[in-house]
């Protein structure tokens, strides 16, 4: 593939990141170590320090539309880290990143713990946000350059599916340590475990330009791989223009999956159907349990059978669940229906989980992958934080029925968008 059809297609031109780095199979050792363990370790962390939350909120006496922030500080310094960390690890590295992340994670927790007011407390959430994207994006940009297209939907979905393991883990220790000291003790217990994350960091230097300290007498750099100093040559515009369908899947996923994921389908059942926290805690359980092993399924479906064949019918049947939704909710159909119905969107959105990151690490520039990373992230991140409030906005002021239809036609938009306007990302 040539330059021009590179920046026809938006995908890696042959020769230019081809040949993997440093070739690491999906099923191995090194991934358990420096992939799926950290990502289980900070998911753990995030997990403990979850039932702490509300807690810690209600403490400094505010009220429930005041307590919300402490959520909402975490969701936009998340947002906000995106392009700055994509920057960083072009400039510095990501191995840097990957140290820095779970360092300044720890340093956060710290403060939530020592938090004396609650706009301190609102800052730290927000830090502690932006630090959690840092070592994920480091670890994306990592599997990006140095994993070899056959295995790159494995790893992503393994990673975010440890991530899960341990966010499902964690809120039961969490909640037994709070019970035995105080709200804010499972934030100094997140503090300690996110350290761990370290580990892999030292065990498996990075190979990667710009990698500081013992990572950078590693390997030399190949010639594919572009210097630090080189990205500056790649503009914003450039980097997007060529690759504009993929970024709209990747707001249009965001906008999908942000109804189901921010808990607004729960929201839907107390007010429709009058369930209470014993209910909908149930419905919220057996949820997790189906899109559990769905998630690692998914990540070998795109790597066996291709990208497309995998989010097409994962995207186009969310869409066509929440549809089915819709007609539910105008119908006013009994909630055994509504119960079916929600567990085929979880099932059918878990057969999409880790697969906008994965096309993201198929497509990313070798010479701006840090930047691209983080404008990819923040693009369907964006779209995530965004779609939970339209459809609150047009459940209110028009119905559930057509909240339902929007979520519906943002996941047929995105099976549109990658049956008929990208190609197969996957290459062997």
């Amino acid at each position: 593939m040539s330059e021009s059809q590179e920046t026809k297609t938006g995908a890696p031109a042959k020769g230019q990141d081809a040949a993997p780095a440093d070739d690491m199979e999906a099923l191995s050792l090194k991934a358990l170590i420096v992939t799926y363990m950290p990502a289980l370790v900070l998911g753990l962390g995030a997990g403990i320090a979850l039932p702490a939350v509300p807690a810690l909120a209600k403490s400094f006496d505010v009220s429930f539309g005041v307590a919300s922030w402490v959520v909402t500080a975490h969701l936009l310094g998340n947002l906000a880290g995106t392009l700055p960390t994509g920057w960083l690890i072009d400039r510095f590295g990501r191995r840097s990143v990957m140290i820095g992340g779970p360092i300044l994670t720890a340093l956060a927790a710290l403060a939530v713990f020592a938090a004396g007011s609650f706009p301190e407390l609102l800052l730290w959430r927000f830090v502690g946000g932006w630090a959690s994207q840092m070592w994920l994006m480091g670890r994306l940009s990592a599997i990006s350059q140095g994993a070899s297209p056959n295995q790159r939907g494995r790893q992503v979905s393994w990673m975010f599916g440890m991530d899960n393991t341990g966010m499902l883990a964690g809120p039961l220790v969490g909640g037994a340590i709070a019970s035995v000291w105080d709200e804010a003790a499972p934030f100094l217990v997140y503090a300690g475990i996110a350290l761990l994350a370290l580990v892999p960091t030292f065990l498996f230097p990075d190979r990667a330009p710009g990698a500081w300290g013992p990572a950078a007498k590693a390997a030399p750099a190949r010639k594919s791989d572009a210097p630090a100093t080189q990205t500056a040559d790649v503009s914003a515009l450039e980097i997007v223009r060529s690759r504009l369908a993929y970024f709209a899947i990747a707001l249009f996923s965001g906008m999908t999956r942000g109804p189901l994921s921010a808990g607004l389908l729960h929201l839907y059942a107390a007010f429709a159907y009058d369930l209470g926290a014993a209910e909908i805690g149930l419905l919220a359980t057996a949820a997790a349990f189906i899109s559990w092993p769905i998630g690692f399924l998914a990540g070998w479906m795109m790597d066996r059978f291709g990208r497309k064949r995998t989010m097409a019918p994962g995207f186009g049947g969310v869409g066509l669940a929440m549809a089915l939704l819709a007609v539910s909710a105008f119908a006013k159909l009994p909630f055994e229906w509504y119960v079916g119905l929600f567990f085929l969107a979880v099932a059918l959105q878990a057969l999409t989980g880790g697969s906008i990151q994965t096309i993201g690490a198929d497509v990313a520039p070798a010479q701006a992958r840090g930047r691209f990373l983080g404008m990819w992230r923040f693009t369907g991140q964006g779209g995530a934080a965004m779609s939970p409030m339209i459809f609150a906005f047009i459940a209110d002021h028009v119905n559930y029925g057509s909240a339902f239809l929007f979520t519906a036609a943002a996941g047929l938009t995105v099976a549109f968008f990658v049956i008929f306007r990208v190609p197969e990302t996957r290459k062997t």
